[in-house]
């Protein structure tokens, strides 16, 4: 028995192909990527003056910040003690425990420009969730960063 051969079947087929690499390429990465957003509570507290370039993978950013225990306002870093600001290149984690290794603090300052000023309250599972937690923290806590961006040197 022969196999019948319909000729609206491939066109049909191409645009059911077509749909499919369609939804699974753009559709379901963009919802993840913004519910990874969304979960950070960001607060712009105040804007640069003038925004030339923004904060992105592989710049090297100067930074002060401080951090605080969301449960009990309790500060458990700072950069702020110090003169200089605290310098890290973005995607890149060089000690555990440091702000540069959560996903959540990475989040934070993406985009940034130079002179801008963020708070940022960030949900466990993008903060100190295992290893290199600060002692004090606890693995379901959330933390708050006041953030601010001093200076970008472009890679």
């Amino acid at each position: 028995m022969a196999l019948r051969f319909y000729g609206i079947s491939v066109p049909l087929s191409t645009i059911l192909a077509t749909v499919y690499f369609w939804y699974q390429t753009q559709y379901r990465p963009a919802q993840k990527k913004k519910a990874a957003f969304q979960e950070i509570d960001m607060k712009v507290m105040k804007r640069a003056s003038e925004c030339a370039i923004s904060a992105g993978i592989g710049d090297l950013l100067h930074v002060h910040y401080s951090s605080y225990l969301k449960s009990n306002g309790k500060q458990f870093e700072t950069s702020r003690n110090s003169a200089e600001p605290y310098v890290f290149k973005l995607g890149t984690c060089n000690q555990a425990g440091k702000p540069e290794c959560l996903k959540g603090f990475q989040n934070a300052v993406m985009g940034m420009c130079a002179g801008e000023k963020r708070k940022a309250t960030i949900p466990p599972k993008l903060g100190y969730k295992g290893k290199g937690r600060p002692a004090g923290i606890s693995k379901d806590e959330k933390v708050v960063f006041n953030i601010e961006l001093v200076d970008i040197d472009k890679d």
